[in-house]
């Protein structure tokens, strides 16, 4: 059934607050819904509870959702023409760093650059004595500092040893 024909069904009070109650009600209480559209405020908590099991204004409140649901969806079309709108906005306002986002987070969004992270699984404890030996030696050619350093105690050595590597 389309939402015509359900609301054909309904009273305008009845549809006026199956459209505040999905609306509004993340920031409303059905009771307030209620009282906004038109019903009294002695009654309104109870009135409320009674149009939330009302099967037309339960399928009414169901399809308003859906077609919510259906406007802010998001697809691959949508979504790469809202940030081509985005990036345009951007650029013509001089704002350069935004347009660029955007630009990349569309080629992101059509595949064209890949986000490529390797994870290691295992650890030392899984290597035989031969490989931790191995990898320690690699990293020791990797990290070791090479030449030879000399111990300087005092001012006059350190002088002379200044002169002959200047010299």
């Amino acid at each position: 059934m389309n939402l015509d024909e359900i609301r054909d069904k309904l009273t305008p009070k009845q549809i006026k607050f199956c459209i505040l109650f999905v609306q509004d009600g993340d920031t409303k209480t059905a009771t307030q819904c209620a009282i906004e559209a038109g019903y009294s405020e002695n009654r309104a908590k109870q009135e409320a509870s009674e149009l939330r099991k009302h099967p037309g204004c339960m399928e009414y409140i169901r399809e308003l959702r859906n077609q919510d649901e259906k406007k802010y969806e998001v697809n691959l079309h949508k979504h790469l023409k809202r940030l081509d709108q985005l990036s345009r906005g951007a650029e013509e306002k001089g704002n350069w760093n935004a347009a660029v986002t955007a630009e990349k987070s569309r080629g992101q969004v059509a595949g064209l650059y890949i986000d490529r992270k390797e994870i290691m699984h295992g650890s030392i404890d899984q290597l035989n004595r031969e490989e931790v030996d191995k990898l320690l030696s690699d990293m020791d050619k990797r990290l070791s500092v090479e030449g030879s350093f000399e111990e300087i105690d005092d001012d006059k050595t350190r002088e002379q040893i200044l002169e002959k590597d200047q010299g």
